[in-house]
């Protein structure tokens, strides 16, 4: 049983190094879009745009919620 245990701990961290490679499938559309040359360009970056924008917003009606709960418990 011990012997189980051991190989298996062996297998395990022989094979978890991998596991932590990023693949490099969006490698081509990243060099392209830092040259600006992606199809549909302006589109995609509108969307990022966008996406940045409600991530940001986001974090400032949590903000302003954690401030609004502060000065709840405060008074």
């Amino acid at each position: 049983m011990k012997i189980h245990a051991c190989l298996f701990l062996v297998a395990t961290l022989v094979v978890m190094p991998g596991c932590g490679e990023k693949s490099s499938v969006n490698q081509t559309d990243g060099i392209k879009d830092a040259f600006d040359a992606r199809p549909n360009e302006g589109l995609r970056d509108a969307g990022e745009d966008i996406g940045d924008a409600v991530k940001d917003a986001g974090r400032g009606i949590k903000n302003a919620g954690e401030n609004l709960k502060d000065a709840v418990e405060d008074k």
